[in-house]
């Protein structure tokens, strides 16, 4: 076993564990290039990396800008247009982390107009989208800013292929537009963010309409979210990509999510600085009032693929404050739900235990936490091998409360595995038990046992009911024998209900 202590926490080294204590410092930068390009098969010698300023760069920047000038050389390589060996891709590369700020700063400063700074930014957003798509959201972005179109007839303006050329933005054979410098899209996303500050929000109303658009396929779609978000995020605005979150997932039309919504909330919860607010954001708007069923899709979509991988008990009081409510999506949060509960025995119990507690605390939700509670406590639902403990104690809130038609389904898959596993047995001794003895309660699973075992089924449930029988007549006999010692007649069925 290793313990990893953050910095800062020496009064928590115990002295005896001195001995196997080892101190963590920075990898060597260039080690750690080397690794990167190594995994994506990048074939050059230790010589190539020699330079100064790689060296020099190495030695100061932290990981994940090492990691991102790895990432560019691999996409110089595989982009087919900064030259054919290492030593062009590793040139494009450092040129991309070292000197794009300035040149989109200078380039910016030459381009006054609003219409070319504009098409600059719709360029860099909606990279590698086909030209006539870029042209709309160019034109979305003037409108938004409040850009007053030009009187003039388009035929008598600087053409559209012009405009690019002149902004060094090229379009390739299938019509999708690129930056001609590596990298240099998101330079002038990050140049723009961070010095028009009072276009932010403007920018968040194109985004939202524009990432839209009809010309954009779904990849498309989430790289424009994507790039957007990463920008708002660095710019500490979580509530602009919050605020679209929202606004996609309640105009979602059909059963499905919409991807846009999904991919901004997940970048939203993996954030390593905002994680934490967007997982305040999603609680509140789960435990709140009416949601649209769009907006309890995507909460439920990042329940599954994002909060249960990093925060699997917040995920499951989300999901089940979703899987409460009413719809036809909050139906799938429930499924989802009782999926991630039934995986490992932790959230299993976790939940009998949430749930049980929501029953006796919560009168106006009593059955809706039953009606889960019941659910989660069949059969197929629960994880291998059966927690009996756990089970035990579920089964004991079921059989204490109304209604009882949720006890059909749940006693019949019980002893359906036991009918199919002799293992599963015991499981009908302990759902006697979770009777305490009630007259009421065990005449119940007596007549379910019969139902399920008769005349119109298989022979071979006969055995299994008999065993179940058996534990009843036995139950029975145990609290006739009780109320006997206690000088009392034991109770009639009508006197326990």
């Amino acid at each position: 076993m290793v313990v990893v202590l953050p910095s800062g926490m020496e009064h928590a080294h115990a002295p005896e564990l001195e001995p196997h204590t080892v101190a963590l410092g920075r990898p060597r930068g260039i080690a750690v290039v080397t690794r990167y390009l190594r995994m994506d098969r990048m074939a050059f010698h230790s010589t190539d990396l020699g330079s100064y300023d790689l060296q020099r760069l190495c030695e100061r920047s932290p990981m994940r800008e090492l990691a991102r000038l790895a990432g560019l050389v691999r996409s110089a390589r595989d982009g087919g247009r900064f030259g054919v060996d290492f030593a062009g891709w590793l040139d494009q590369a450092m040129h991309a982390v070292t000197d794009r700020a300035g040149e989109v700063g200078r380039q910016v400063a030459t381009v006054r107009t609003a219409p070319e700074r504009a098409l600059l930014l719709a360029a860099a957003v909606f990279g590698e989208a086909r030209a006539d798509t870029v042209y709309e959201a160019w034109h979305g972005l003037m409108r938004t800013v409040g850009h007053e179109e030009e009187t003039t007839t388009e035929l008598a303006r600087t053409d559209f292929g012009e405009r690019l050329a002149t902004l060094g933005i090229e379009r390739d054979l299938e019509g999708r537009l690129h930056f001609g410098r590596l990298a240099y899209a998101d330079a002038v996303r990050t140049y723009f963010w961070a010095n028009f500050p009072g276009t932010r929000d403007d920018l968040r109303n194109w985004i939202g309409h524009a990432a839209g658009l009809r010309g954009l396929t779904t990849d498309d779609r989430v790289n424009v979210v994507v790039r957007f978000g990463e920008r708002s995020l660095a710019v500490g605005r979580p509530d602009h990509l919050f605020d679209l979150v929202v606004r996609w997932a309640d105009h979602a039309t059909g059963a499905s999510c919409d991807p846009r919504a999904v991919a901004a909330l997940e970048l939203g919860l993996s954030h390593e600085r905002f994680g934490g607010w967007f997982r305040r954001r999603t609680y509140e708007c789960a435990r709140s009032g009416p949601l649209s069923d769009g907006l309890v899709r995507v909460l439920t979509a990042a329940c599954l693929q994002s909060l249960g991988a990093t925060h699997p008990d917040q995920a499951m009081v989300q999901l089940h404050y979703l899987a409460v409510r009413k719809g036809e999506a909050a139906r799938g949060a429930r499924e989802v739900l009782l999926d991630l509960a039934g995986r490992d025995r932790r959230p299993y119990r976790l939940l009998i235990d949430r749930l049980r507690d929501r029953t006796h605390r919560d009168p106006r939700g009593t059955e809706l936490h039953l009606q889960l509670l019941a659910e989660l406590l069949r059969s197929d639902r629960a994880p291998e091998p059966p927690p009996w403990p756990d089970l035990f104690l579920g089964w004991e809130t079921v059989f204490s409360h109304p209604p009882t038609d949720l006890w059909n389904p749940l006693v019949s898959s019980w002893l359906n595995a036991a009918a199919g596993d002799s293992a599963r047995e015991m499981a009908l001794g302990v759902m006697v038990g979770a009777t305490h003895g009630r007259t009421a309660a065990l005449h119940r699973l007596y007549a379910i046992a019969c139902d399920w075992a008769g005349p119109r089924h298989h022979p071979s449930r006969a055995a299994v009911a008999a065993l179940f029988w058996q534990h009843i007549d036995n139950a029975q006999y145990v609290r006739t024998e009780s109320a006997k010692r206690a000088g009392a007649g034991p109770r009639t069925t009508e006197e326990a209900r």
